[in-house]
């Protein structure tokens, strides 16, 4: 069984670390490796009348749902004693996420119509980084005990 709370806590937790991770490796390469503006981009690019600014809510709700599915990942091996949710682990998983993640990329730009224009292989090197950061973020969240007053 999913364990919601733990699962929700770790994807908010390593998503917010990888994002932040990726807006400073844009700014300080003044590159555009932001994930939430490139989906909105992405979205806004596909054929059809919407109109999506890059600084739309569309791209985080995307960025953070498929967050939550790496982290639903890794609390079912977790809970099937396939690791335990340790750093070491986390970064192990993040890295595994990571591959997965700059697949899942190349294939979209690929077969998008109009893709943003960007530095597609500096891209995919911050993307593998900030997935082991998200993983080890994830072990983090997942860990994370509410203390009572």
């Amino acid at each position: 069984m999913i364990q919601l709370d733990k699962v929700a806590r770790a994807a908010i937790t390593g998503t917010t670390l990888m994002t932040a991770f990726s807006y400073a490796v844009s700014h300080h390469q003044r590159k555009q490796f932001r994930e939430p503006e490139l989906l909105n981009k992405l979205l806004d690019r596909l054929p059809g009348d919407q109109s999506i600014p890059t600084k739309s809510p569309a791209g985080w709700l995307v960025h953070y749902g498929v967050g939550m599915l790496f982290t639903t990942a890794y609390d079912q091996l977790w809970q099937r004693n396939l690791g335990k949710p340790t750093l070491t682990n986390g970064l192990l998983l993040g890295t595994i996420s990571g591959l997965v993640g700059i697949g899942g990329w190349m294939l979209t730009f690929r077969l998008h119509p109009h893709p943003p224009k960007t530095d597609y292989t500096g891209h995919y090197k911050q993307l593998l980084i900030a997935h082991m950061i998200f993983g080890m973020g994830a072990a983090l969240g997942y860990n994370k005990r509410k203390k009572l007053p």
